[in-house]
Formats: C-alpha cells, structure tokens, sequence
C-alpha cells in the first residue's frame, strides 16, 4: 500500500500541478484533433466506457511493436510473460486472468474482426497498425467471440488508389536486427486493392548458458501478412487476410533463482522452442444507409515444436520435450444499425468457433518418465449476442447487451508414469458443456460539456473444461467460471481541452475462480476457488503543459482476493490470499513532446506492483513492486524518420514468472537501439 500511496500521490500531484498553472478559456462542446497541422493533441477516450485508444503513428512513438507493449501502458491490464512466446501466456484485467494452458482466455483480442481463439496462439507482432482499442470489463454484445475480461481491437491500415509503402530498420543491443516493410495499393483503381506486410527479428539471447557457452534463447522471427481487397461497389468491401507467423525463440527463458548472476545458466541441455502458425480469414462487409451487414469466416493453425526444456538446470538429466497443435475454425456474423441521428442503435450476431487440440509431453528424471498424449480435445462454441442502445432522453443513454453462450467439450489423453520397474497409466476421456447468459446494464449522464458520468453492471463467464496431466480425477475437470462486474466512472476535461481526467472503480463477485498449477511432482492440473472478489479503480489524466509538450498519467490498482479456496489435493485454506498474476497496481507517467517541424521525444516511467504466482503468496513466489524508464528521441519527415530508443535505461532486475520455487523468467535487459523509416 505505500507503493501505491507514492503513485497516486505522484498521479494527483502531477495534474494538479496543471491545473494550478493553467487559466480558464472557454469550452468547445467536442474535442478536436487536427491532422497534418499545426495542432498535436494524443489520443485519450472520452466515450463512456473504460477504454483506452492509441492510433497510427502513437504506437511507434511508444515503441508498441507487440501484445506485451500494450499491456505495459493500460491501466490494470497485465501479461505475465513465462518466456515460452505465446505459449502459456497469462493476461490479467481487473483481476480477471486466463490459465496458463487448459482455460479459455479472459481477454479476447481481435485483428480486422478476426479473434485469437487462446492466449496460447496470441504471438501477437504488430503490422502495419491503423488503431488499436483497449476495453476494459465484460463485452458480451459488442464481439462474437466471449470477452471475460475485456477485449482489444486492433484495426490495421487499409489501401487506397495511391501506391505507398515504408521500410523500417531497427537496431540494438544484444545484436537486434529488425526489419519491417510493408506496401499497399490498387490492382484496379476503385475496386481491387492489395497490401503485404513482413517483418523479420533476430537477437541473441539474453541468458548465457556457462556450462555449454552459448546464448539458449537466441531468437530469430518472421511474420508476413497479405491483404486482397475488393469494392466491387460503394456497398461491399471483401477482404482475403492471409497471415504466416514463425518463431524460433531459442529456448525457454528460465534461470535459477538462486543463481549468482541473473542471467547465467548452467545447463547440460540443448534447449529448443519453436511456434509456427498461419491464418486464413475471408471478411465481407455490406453497408446501407440503415444499417451494416458483417461476415467473418477464419480459420487458424498453431503449432509448437519442439519445445525442449531443462527442468532443473543444473547438468543432470530431468528434461522435458513437448509439441503441441491448435487447429481452430470460426464464423461470426454480426448486423449493426448505422443511422446515428436515431433514438435506438442496435446490433446483433451469432458465433460459432471449433477448436481442436493435440500433443505429445515426454518428461525425463532420474528414474522417473512420464509421457501424456493428448489424442483429441475438442471445444464447440455457438453463441448468440446483441445490443441495444437509447438515447432519446436528453444527456442521457441508456443499453442492454445479451449473449447466450452454449460450450460443449471433450477430451481423449492418456498419460504413463514409469517409476522404476512400474507403470502406471491414466487414462481421461469426458464430455462435458457449458450454457451461460451474460446480460449486461449500462447507463450513462452528460452533466455539461466537460464532465460525463457512467455505470454498468452485469453477468460474465468462462467455461469449464478439462485438464489432462494429473494422477488425481479431481483435477481432470474444472468448473465454469462467473462473475457480477459493477462499475462506476467519471470523465471530465476543463479548459478547451487542455486538461482531461478519467476515474473509474469497479467491484467484482467471483464464483469457481480458476486456478492452474503444479499441485505436486507428478500433477499439473486445474482447481475452483469458490468464492473470490476483485476490486479497484483506474485514474487516467492528460493535460498540456506548454505548446506542444503533454503530460500522460495512469493508474491502476486490484485487489483479487480468495473468499473460500481449499487445495484439492492438499486441503490447505487459501482463503484471503491473493490471486495470481495479478499485480496490484500498474502506473505510467510520460512525458512527450512533438513539434509541429517533426522533432519528438517522449520519456516514460512504468511501475508494477507487487505480484504473486502462486496462491501460497509466499515471497519465493512472488515479484516485489519495481519500476522501468524509457526513453525515445527522434525526428519525423513525411518522406523518413530517425529514433533514438532506450527501454529500461536503469538495467532494473525483476522476474516476469517463477515456478516451483526454484526457477523464474529475467525480465528484459536495457536495450538501446536505433529505428530508422522511409516512406514513399
């Protein structure tokens, strides 16, 4: 709590630092943001919900190159990074988390209408980027797919009659090499458009390996993308998005965390991680003056192998290698009312998703080896989804969402212990489904031009499902999740728009919270928390200090607590302890400046708090608060552009996730770079 004090002590200092300083001139009824002049104002929401919103070129000037940059600069919104790229990936919003393998995800992202299907095949690199959205709480008739927690919508640039295109190269520490590309126009003017995007990313590694000298997580990455647009009329916009992502990490970036340097390892093992994956999606939009007719059919494969991983990394044999393949196929169709001048907008759609998954984990120790194949688990998902808005009262707007969410899974694995002479083997194979309605209030009231305020409240879920390494039947299957969100917010601004503040609080009942871990040598499996509850506030500030020169607070703060949770296995009483992955409080403070001839800098502190990674909370298990500076400085031409970058200038030492009490993932090092643009 002193951390937190320092931080919002820091946040409300600093705005009213400007609003001292500033005198009042009169007030515009809407915001104005004025491109190519000279006029630059950021981005910062003002509709009445908790969102953030970043555009073109805000992503490069905050060096937002991948899902984990996003993370780092939304309030209460948090990746908890295991170094396995997007495999076992953890995304944190107001509490609310996915599992590391077995659970659906909590935040739902979502490229050009096309959704991740888990936080598994998120890799996530970031091209050719028009905007990106960040939605904090359930968003049950807004998206097809089920968004627990919250949701990210990213739209990328589409292409006109004007052949464009850029080149970027980036340059840095620990020998990254990284080139983007990327060029787009018309195949027939008015009607046919194409664009095709690459990137590719080479760096060695940032562990040393003292016992085989080597870099084990050395990485080098491709991703591609091509776009097929085709208008035939004013009415129809067809899209054909294919995506190929390959990633070579290297390794798993594990080290010991009684290691005497951070980064050294002492490893017999020749460690491998590799994720391939591809994307298919056909998108067709049809639009009349009423109203807008929208079909997302997509289809996506991800595919880990091999993984190879030393478990106990010292030079004794306890290895384990994995594959693992997610085949998924989706078809969202989604109609919208477009007449703005209306009392009642509204949109409605269905969903439907398969999602197959398969694998092989051979884990090797001295006398001991245990093999899972996972022959077949399978999850169909057909939903229903709506929402219906009226705002016929004045200053005020009132809406109703509802979904309708039915989830059948099974499961065929089979697992085999040999332990000496003996074997033992586990055989799964269930059937279960999930039906869940999820309706949603909210409302909100225009006080005056420069202050709103808004409030929702609602049901959420995620399903249940299975789990597939245990010896113990009451970890092979898990509960749905669910979840009352309520929420409150205030948005104001003074002084023409100089001046702007967000607040938001939040309190959420949690049934059958699900939680996933080791639960001992020989189970990895899934538990319920019965009772949990989840609350806290977002406050978010932005103000200009002189022409051009802008000051950006925000910060987050969660409490997620355990109500009733007995260990399964062991019967401990977790009640009252802390959710993991779940750090207590985010903050940023930036400072940026960009002057109207192109010159730019921006400067920015990031803190996290204190987090657990397991429910134990004891300290090995978790990560005190700590803190990042950055910094990029550069220059702006329509035709090119040169920065200058440096991302935790101070070398600050953290771990990222631990496991078992023995291992942990090193955050990322100070890097100092250069990136270099040309556009034509």
């Amino acid at each position: 709590m002193r951390n937190l004090f320092k931080c919002t002590l820091i946040n409300c200092c600093l705005f009213s630092s400007v609003l001292a300083g500033t005198e009042e001139i009169e007030v515009e009824l809407e915001p104005v943001v004025v491109t190519g002049s000279k006029t630059y104002r950021p981005s910062f929401n003002t509709e009445a919900s908790s969102k953030n919103k970043l555009v073109g070129a805000e992503l490069i000037e905050r060096g937002i190159n991948g899902v984990e940059d996003i993370s780092q600069r939304v309030a209460n919104f948090h990746l908890t990074n295991e170094g396995i790229g997007s495999f076992s990936q953890h995304f944190s919003m107001r509490g609310l988390t996915n599992t590391s393998i077995f659970s659906d995800p909590a935040v739902v992202f979502y490229v050009d209408d096309v959704p991740y299907a888990s936080s598994n095949t998120t890799m996530g690199r970031l091209l050719h980027i028009e905007s990106l959205e960040v939605y904090r709480s359930s968003q049950p008739g807004r998206f097809g797919k089920n968004a627990y927690a919250g949701a990210v919508d990213i739209k990328t640039r589409q292409p006109d009659n004007k052949l464009a295109g850029n080149l970027t190269l980036e340059l840095g520490r620990f020998n990254l090499h990284q080139v983007s590309a990327n060029v787009s126009g018309a195949l027939i003017a008015d009607q046919l458009y194409f664009t095709l995007s690459g990137e590719y990313q080479q760096r060695d590694g940032f562990l040393y390996n003292n016992y085989l000298n080597n870099r084990p997580d050395s990485m080098e990455n491709f991703t591609g993308k091509a776009t097929l647009k085709w208008t035939p009329t004013q009415a129809w916009d067809v899209r054909l998005i294919l995506n190929k992502e390959n990633f070579d990490y290297g390794a798993t970036r594990l080290a010991l965390l009684n290691s005497p340097d951070f980064f050294t390892v002492r490893s017999e093992t020749m460690e491998r991680l590799k994720e391939q994956s591809n994307n298919q999606s056909l998108r067709i939009a049809y639009n009349t003056d009423n109203y807008e007719i929208l079909s997302i059919t997509s289809h996506r494969h991800w595919h880990m192998n091999p993984r190879i991983v030393d478990l106990n990394l010292i030079p004794t044999v306890s290895n384990r290698i994995q594959n693992s393949v997610n085949q998924t196929w989706m078809q969202e169709l989604r109609m919208r009312s477009k007449d703005k001048n209306s009392d009642w907008q509204w949109q409605a759609g269905l969903f439907y998703s398969n999602l197959n998954k398969g694998g092989v984990s051979d884990t090797v120790s001295p006398g001991f080896r245990a093999i899972l194949e996972l022959k077949k688990s399978t999850a169909d998902t057909y939903a229903a989804f709506s929402q219906i808005s009226y705002q016929g009262i004045k200053d005020t707007k009132a809406y109703f969402d509802l979904r309708v969410d039915y989830v059948n899974a099974s499961v065929d694995a089979a697992t085999s212990y040999l332990i000496g002479k003996n074997t033992r083997i586990f055989d799964l194979q269930q059937q279960d489904s999930t039906f869940f309605v999820s309706p949603k209030f909210g409302v909100d009231y225009t006080f005056s031009s420069n202050l709103m305020l808004y409030a929702a409240t609602g049901l959420a879920f995620k399903p249940a499902g299975f789990a597939v390494v245990s010896t113990f039947p009451e970890l092979a299957h898990f509960n749905k999740e669910s979840s009352w969100q309520n929420e409150i917010g205030l948005k104001t601004n003074w002084f023409n728009q100089q001046v702007k503040l967000n607040l938001a609080g939040f309190y959420y009942d949690i049934e059958n919270y699900q939680v996933e871990r080791f639960f001992s040598n020989l189970d990895y499996g899934m538990a319920n928390a019965a009772k949990a509850h989840s609350y806290g506030f977002e406050v978010e500030s932005q103000a200009k200090l002189i022409e051009n020169l802008w000051l950006e607070t925000s910060l987050g703060y969660t409490h997620t607590q355990f109500d009733q949770h007995i260990d399964p296995i062991t019967h401990a009483n977790y009640a009252g302890k802390l959710a993991p992955f779940v750090p207590d409080f985010t903050s940023t403070v930036a400072l940026q400046y960009k002057h109207p001839d192109g010159y730019f800098a921006r400067a920015e502190w990031l803190w996290t708090g204190k987090t657990f990674f397991d429910e134990s909370n004891t300290a090995i298990m978790s990560q005190n608060a700590y803190s990042t500076a950055n910094l990029r400085i550069g220059y702006a031409h329509k035709n090119y552009s040169i920065y200058g970058f440096a991302s935790n200038i101070t070398d600050t030492h953290y771990y990222s996730y631990k496991v078992g009490g023995t291992r942990g993932t090193p955050g990322e090092p100070k890097m100092i770079g250069v990136r270099l643009g040309i556009n034509f």
